[in-house]
């Protein structure tokens, strides 16, 4: 009777085990692969105290009372804001609807302008002119705006480029929910966008000399921004012709 750290005394143990094979173990396993943490442009920055304010409001509320008043957060040195169903960030703005994703969409004042991005997934862009029942938090409603454009929606994905914010196109959608968001504030007039005649005075901010002025300050700016576009490609140029000298 043989015995060894391979071998076993077959009149106490039985037969030997030893290569025995066990019964096939069916497991399912899932892998999620988790996206890192949106993180806005480097040169983003805080917009100017007082000057903008984020509004929320749910459709199924304003239907049941028109007079809802809108609950409100004020954008004071939040160079960003992102928008999910997630409870466990910081600083998150909460949608819970279904479809809604951990960090949905995302907002981040730059250039003196508002700019949307969606995230990790769908984000419509609405007119203000298809929620005629709009209110601050003081119950007062703000300066409206329209234009010439028939297209009142646009549905943007994570692969598309960030939108800017405007005047009328100001509302936020995220995904399929019943929620919406909306800035008030002195943004920047888009193409072909004008105050409607008898607007409230709210919390749009004031038009006629404003206008003009946004006006002013995206022309400097396009300016500026084609002038870096210069300086940069000046500067590869220049690179490229030291290095063929050498």
């Amino acid at each position: 009777m043989a015995y060894g750290p391979l071998a076993q005394c077959a009149f106490m143990s039985g037969p030997s085990r030893f290569r025995k094979k066990a019964p096939p173990i069916n497991e399912k396993k899932s892998f999620k692969e988790e996206l890192p943490p949106y993180k806005p442009p480097d040169r983003c920055e805080a917009p100017p105290p007082g000057s903008f304010m984020l509004y929320c409001f749910d459709m199924e509320e304003l239907k049941a009372d028109p007079n809802t008043v809108s609950r409100s957060l004020p954008l004071d040195e939040l160079a960003h804001v992102v928008f999910g169903s997630s409870q466990d960030v910081d600083g998150m703005v909460y949608d819970g609807s279904k479809g809604v994703k951990h960090e949905h969409a995302a907002i981040y004042y730059m250039k003196s302008r508002w700019f949307l991005k969606a995230v990790n997934g769908p984000v419509t862009i609405e007119s203000m002119t298809l929620h005629p029942h709009l209110k601050d938090s003081d119950g007062k409603a703000p300066k409206r705006f329209t234009s010439s454009n028939t297209r009142k929606m646009e549905t943007i994905e994570p692969m598309d480029p960030k939108k800017k914010l405007t005047r009328e196109m100001c509302v936020i959608r995220l995904g399929d929910s019943d929620r919406r968001f909306w800035i008030g504030g002195p943004l920047p007039l888009g193409d072909g966008e004008s105050e409607e005649a008898g607007s409230g005075g709210g919390s749009g901010g004031t038009v006629g000399e404003s206008g003009r002025s946004d006006k002013k300050k995206d022309k400097k700016e396009k300016e500026r921004d084609r002038k870096e576009d210069r300086d940069r490609e000046r500067s590869r140029t220049r690179s490229r012709s030291r290095k063929r000298r050498r």
